[in-house]
């Protein structure tokens, strides 16, 4: 039986490096030929084509920073214990909103009781920004997105609610599995990573959380983590 389990932990470490590789193949393949290019039509003094490459390198370079925090973050996650203290966990959701581009603060609405709580401050964080990148990456500039913190009885609730194009039914049950994602093309256009979700699963379920998803396809998600 041990043997099968470590078979099993072998293989999805192998998977994981694999897909990790290929993500960040991606990325600096992208970048090579860019410089590549930019450098030709600056030589032939073609500058608005330099630029256009330029900016090209520019976005495949960002891509591939987050792809690298968030492997950091899910380094930190499973190596490092949870060292938990007690934070306003309101206030930690208002500096995550304060990260956001101005365009995407303007449309989140939070709702919130005062709430202190004994939590690992850097894994709220990392549930709270993730969250957030996840609604507003999959939610049109115009849609509102949602946040409520509350007690419910002996539980500490967030939700997280986006009005986009929510979640077939076939995909809901491997959303939080590592580079996963509903829809390859548009979540590398969009800059997803592919790996948020599982992140906020792994921080929420060391906790002592869980988290759960209610979407339907055409109306929007909502992500509720209960503690």
């Amino acid at each position: 039986m041990m043997d099968k389990d470590n078979q099993d932990i072998d293989k999805l470490k192998q998977e994981f490096i694999a897909n990790a590789s290929h993500e960040l193949k991606t990325p600096v393949t992208s970048i090579q030929l860019a410089v590549e290019t930019a450098i030709s039509a600056l030589e032939n003094s073609e500058i608005e084509d330099a630029k256009r490459f330029m900016n090209q390198i520019l976005q495949d370079s960002q891509r591939m920073t987050l792809l690298l925090s968030d492997l950091l973050d899910l380094s930190q996650l499973e190596v490092n214990n949870p060292e938990k203290e007690l934070v306003s966990l309101n206030a930690i959701i208002d500096a995550e909103i304060g990260f956001l581009s101005n365009e995407n603060k303007n449309r989140v609405v939070f709702e919130s009781e005062d709430i202190e709580f004994l939590i690992d401050p850097s894994d709220f964080s990392m549930i709270i920004r993730n969250l957030l990148r996840n609604a507003c990456n999959y939610s049109e500039l115009d849609k509102e997105i949602n946040i409520k913190l509350f007690k419910n009885e002996s539980n500490v609730v967030l939700s997280v609610v986006d009005k986009g194009r929510g979640i077939a039914t076939t995909d809901q049950e491997r959303i939080f599995e590592r580079f996963y994602r509903v829809d390859k093309g548009r979540s590398r256009s969009l800059g997803g990573t592919g790996i948020g979700l599982s992140i906020v699963k792994h921080a929420v379920e060391r906790n002592g959380g869980v988290i759960e998803l209610i979407s339907q396809f055409g109306e929007g998600s909502e992500f509720k983590v209960i503690f």
